[in-house]
């Protein structure tokens, strides 16, 4: 994308960890390392790359990384949504717990 200058706008969620997986069974497997990924993108572009890397931490942040992701049409834009660990619908809450019931159980002979 870099190499080719796509314009293409990459959201990328970033919650921290695995929501399903501590819905589920939650334990310090779940703690992943928190990597800068809207910084990633310098790496990418090299020394002549136009790809852009922004971080939102707030609505009002999003907005604004999306107006200049539209700008940059020398290529792709990384946009990294940053949201609490556990924001997740109450049937996923509903859902993780029914797994970790059903993994609870001794298999079927």
């Amino acid at each position: 994308m870099i190499r080719r200058k796509l314009p293409v706008i990459i959201f990328l969620i970033n919650n921290a960890g695995y929501t399903i997986e501590v819905e589920i069974h939650d334990g310090p497997y779940n703690n992943i390392k928190n990597w800068d990924y809207a910084g990633i993108i310098s790496a990418f572009n090299a020394e002549d790359g136009k790809g852009i890397g922004l971080r939102a931490k707030t609505a009002g942040e999003l907005a604004d990384a999306v107006k200049v992701a539209l700008d940059n049409k020398e290529g792709p834009t990384l946009i990294e949504c940053v949201i609490p660990r556990d924001d997740c619908t109450s049937e996923l809450i509903s859902w993780g717990r029914h797994v970790a019931t059903a993994n609870g159980r001794p298999p079927a002979k």
